[in-house]
């Protein structure tokens, strides 16, 4: 029985990493560099700088907290697209309900804490499909013709930073800069790449939905092993999503680096004394 017990946890533990690992790690990643570029543009602009971007992240962020809000079955109570708390730092927010009884609802806690993520991520394609289809057509062929892995895979790791070499060629070149798309790209991805990252409310809501999922495989590879089939097998199938979100993510990895790198000129500007 203990070593039914012990198998369980560390499969399911796998299986929770194959399918959030990744999200987590992205997550991390562009937080850090959110928070950077928000510093340097409140530093140079005060509350202005954090509006300039604010006006068009923070709906991109708060939609998609709704909209898996609705996927998940939770009701919405309040929805504020932009509201400025400068007690609290607040610029937006969703509030909702749901049955804490129902497991879908409680997993679904998780999705809707890390939602900007995937809003933000999503929103960036589109409008790279839109404004510079050149480019969405050369990150699309790359990824067709390299093959995809799962994101475990150090082969995969090889190819996405291949891949957003090939991304950043695609964008920055010399027929994009004299063009009025890229510019209107650029500062789109700004808004939006600077208002992707979790707040500590997302990441407490996503952390119960992430318990809830754990304590859900946990029982599911009891169950497995009790009855004599490979629960990780099948949960690795539905981790493949993962490579599709991971190499996505380069897009939003390109643009947070941005927004990074010209929060920072501006904000060594305004320190220039003349």
């Amino acid at each position: 029985m203990e070593q039914l017990l012990a198998g369980a946890l560390k499969i399911s533990f796998l299986e929770l990493i194959s399918l959030v690992g990744p999200l987590l790690v992205i997550g991390l990643i562009l937080g850090i560099l959110e928070r950077k570029t928000n510093q340097n543009f409140f530093a140079a602009f005060g509350y202005k700088g954090i509006l300039a971007t604010a006006w068009l992240g923070t709906p991109v962020h708060e939609l998609g907290h709704a909209l898996m809000c609705l996927i998940f079955g939770h009701k919405i109570t309040d929805l504020k697209l932009l509201k400025i708390n400068r007690t609290n730092g607040t610029l937006g927010y969703v509030s909702h309900s749901y049955n804490r009884r129902s497991i879908y609802q409680s997993v679904g806690n998780f999705f809707i804490g890390i939602a900007p993520l995937l809003s933000g991520i999503g929103v960036l394609f589109l409008c790279l499909h839109f404004f510079l289809p050149n480019s969405f057509k050369t990150f699309e062929l790359y990824w067709k013709t390299s093959g995809l892995s799962q994101p475990s895979d150090l082969t995969f790791f090889k190819e996405f930073f291949k891949g957003t070499l090939v991304l950043m060629k695609s964008l920055f070149t010399l027929n994009h800069v004299l063009s009025l798309n890229f510019w209107i790209f650029l500062f789109i991805a700004i808004c939006i790449s600077s208002h992707m990252a979790l707040s500590w409310a997302d990441i407490e809501g996503a952390a119960q939905g992430l318990l809830v999922l754990y304590l859900m495989l946990f029982m599911l590879s009891i169950l497995g092993t009790s009855l004599g089939f490979n629960t990780y097998g099948y949960i690795e199938k539905v981790t493949h999503y993962t490579t599709y979100i991971v190499a996505l993510s380069e897009l939003a990895l390109i643009c947070s680096l941005l927004s990074l790198g010209l929060s920072f000129i501006l904000s060594a500007a305004r320190k220039i004394k003349f």
